[in-house]
């Protein structure tokens, strides 16, 4: 599967948010965009989602040359989760697994998320850390070859970070997904990403292979992704 994004820009007013963004996302990789608040990196999320439109540029997902509709073989998890608020953890659960068609448990996950912990509390109760665990698995639990993250890792505990980064390596690889993760906390992470695109003011400034960006800006006076992205932009990313 394949998805390719052409030339897309979108403007608020006078405020160019994306410019001429052409991108390509492969099957069986993760891709970071990585860029600082106000790069375009929610909004670019939001057209693929179909939360709005572009002002111009193209979307086209592949798979084995048939044209597919994105929305429908896609899954957005965003950073936020505020949604069903009057439920039970595991009646949530226990909804999309009954009404999602070849619905996907994962009980690794489920237990590396310590969803047994919080399964008989409804979620207004339950703290960010808590409501992020409960996105990821139902994100996973709807089985859509095409998974676009939003800051995964945020208020998440550091045990549950670490397994959560193997977890996921894995999951993308053997199930062959196309994986999207918008993250600022990228220290430590750097194996799950096997892309990377660099977002600036709207435009694209760099994109791909992890390895070949961190070999290319070697020499900047920061290490890892930081390194890149600083030796790109002149800006500092924000780093958890």
């Amino acid at each position: 599967m394949e998805l390719n994004v052409k030339k897309l820009s979108k403007r608020y007013g006078e405020k160019q948010v994306l410019q001429d963004v052409s991108l390509s996302f492969k099957s069986g990789s993760t891709y970071l965009i990585l860029g600082k608040n106000g790069a375009g990196k929610s909004t670019f999320i939001n057209i693929l989602a179909g939360n709005i439109k572009s002002d111009e540029g193209l979307i086209v997902l592949l798979d084995d040359g048939d044209s597919l509709e994105l929305q429908a073989n896609a899954i957005f998890q965003y950073q936020s989760f505020s949604s069903f608020r009057f439920l039970k953890v595991k009646e949530i659960i226990a909804f999309f697994t009954m009404t999602t068609k070849n619905a996907q448990e994962d009980r690794k996950l489920y237990e590396l998320l310590s969803l047994d912990r919080i399964q008989n509390q409804l979620i207004e109760n339950l703290s960010g850390g808590e409501r992020k665990a409960v996105s990821l698995y139902l994100t996973f639990l709807l089985n859509k070859k095409v998974v676009v993250l939003d800051e995964p890792f945020a208020e998440l505990d550091i045990e549950k970070k670490y397994l959560l980064e193997r977890h996921l390596k894995e999951k993308i690889a053997s199930q062959n997904l196309l994986a999207i993760i918008i993250s600022h906390e990228i220290s430590g992470y750097q194996q799950l990403f096997t892309d990377v695109v660099i977002l600036d003011e709207g435009r694209v400034v760099e994109a791909g292979q992890t390895q070949d960006l961190l070999d290319k800006y070697k020499n900047s006076p920061f290490q890892g992704l930081e390194g890149v992205f600083y030796s790109l932009t002149g800006k500092y990313i924000e780093v958890s």
